[in-house]
């Protein structure tokens, strides 16, 4: 596999990267989107047959893009649930962006840096209390971090 981040058993892959995806997993994400007609999204999560397309702000303006709507299909029962996110006032965030998408991906070689001076930093330790924008947001800030955009930068 070339693109796509493992968590807790799910695969999360770019939309950019889905062709690098083993035949199988792409097909699942094709399903998907066949039958979730016009939603909005750029990352898929697979697990099993559930597929999540899920809608995060735009990768190149957001260092840590926050999730905007998930819709999540169950591929095996035709179920359909979908969930908006745009008026958090703490919506989840990503991590690890570079991981999402293709190895070959230019983008993915700044954001790995910018992870990798952050884990460095011990910022991304105990991540399970990090996934939602207010928390994060003030352990940068703690760190005398503060994120412009899609860097983060000494405040």
């Amino acid at each position: 596999m070339s693109a796509g981040k493992l968590v807790r058993g799910a695969l999360y892959v770019h939309r950019t990267a889905i062709t690098e995806l083993a035949p199988e997993a792409r097909a699942l994400v094709e399903k998907a989107t066949a039958m979730s007609g016009t939603v909005g999204w750029n990352v898929a999560r697979l697990q099993g047959d559930v597929v999540g397309l899920l809608e995060y702000e735009d990768f190149d303006s957001a260092a840590f893009p926050r999730l905007i709507s998930s819709t999540r299909l169950n591929l095996s029962t035709g179920e359909i649930k979908s969930s908006d996110f745009s008026r958090s006032d703490n919506p989840l965030i990503l991590h690890r962006k570079e991981q999402l998408v293709s190895n070959r991906d230019p983008r993915g070689a700044r954001w790995a840096e910018t992870t990798k001076r952050l884990v460095e930093m011990g910022l991304f330790k105990n991540s399970h209390l990090i996934g939602r924008q207010r928390p994060w947001t003030e352990r940068l800030a703690a760190a005398g971090l503060l994120v412009v955009g899609d860097e983060v930068r000494a405040s």
